[in-house]
């Protein structure tokens, strides 16, 4: 199954079609948006319509208070984190706290005081919550985790240095090359990736929309950009 992955849409309805025409004409099966869509309600209905698989961001957090009707109900119970096959697609982190499941409990946890930042960690600019991302992935024994979050497309790969026979693993950060296969590792240390889909709203790293493509049949992941 092709899957394309967007997040941070951010109310920007051109760049989301700019991606989504991008993600059909590559033939993808499923489309999976990770949060921060905004408060277009054409964006929302055209998610619903679709079947879109949807995960909370901040913005949803912060704003399902003043979402009405059908809406609030909706977002209320997106989840935090999806599961498919060997990947994990969420905002921020894979690793959420366990009282935050749907937009609406970690909207009462960040009323109870817990920050922002708490719950939705930079992984750019943040090891430990990178370290905790790959813990869960660790933990739950899955391949990869796509996140949003950062506007930054970005991936990092936790695999064994093949320079160095019998080393541990090693911790790279990539922006290239732009198409790359998941490889599995062994056994006894299986590689582990967390892959930035960058923004397909307000991009951070320069001007292209960007979003990802993933095929949970071969492991190949392309980062794309589109204008």
């Amino acid at each position: 199954m092709r899957i394309a992955i967007l997040s941070d849409i951010h109310g920007n309805r051109y760049g989301f079609d700019r991606c989504l025409a991008d993600a059909q004409e590559a033939g993808v099966d499923h489309l999976a948006c990770l949060g921060d869509v905004g408060a277009d309600l054409q964006l929302l209905t055209r998610l619903r319509d679709r079947g879109i698989t949807c995960t909370f961001g901040n913005w949803e957090v912060n704003g399902l208070r003043r979402m009405d009707g059908d809406y609030h109900d909706w977002v209320a119970a997106w989840p935090a984190t999806v599961e498919l096959g060997a990947a994990i697609f969420c905002h921020a982190t894979p690793d959420m706290p366990p009282g935050a499941q749907t937009t609406a409990a970690a909207a009462q946890i960040m009323r109870d005081g817990l920050s922002l930042q708490s719950l939705f960690p930079r992984l750019h600019r943040d090891e430990d919550a990178l370290w905790m991302a790959l813990a869960r992935l660790e933990e739950t024994n899955s391949r990869v985790a796509f996140h949003g979050h950062t506007h930054i497309q970005l991936a990092w790969s936790w695999c064994r240095d093949e320079k160095k026979p019998g080393a541990a693993r090693r911790l790279r950060s990539f922006t290239q090359p732009t198409e790359f296969v998941l490889e599995p590792g062994s056994a006894a240390m299986p590689n582990r990736y967390v892959i930035g889909v960058g923004s397909c709203g307000q991009p951070q790293d320069g001007y292209h929309y960007r979003y990802v493509l993933y095929d949970d049949d071969t492991g190949l992941v392309q980062l794309r950009a589109v204008n």
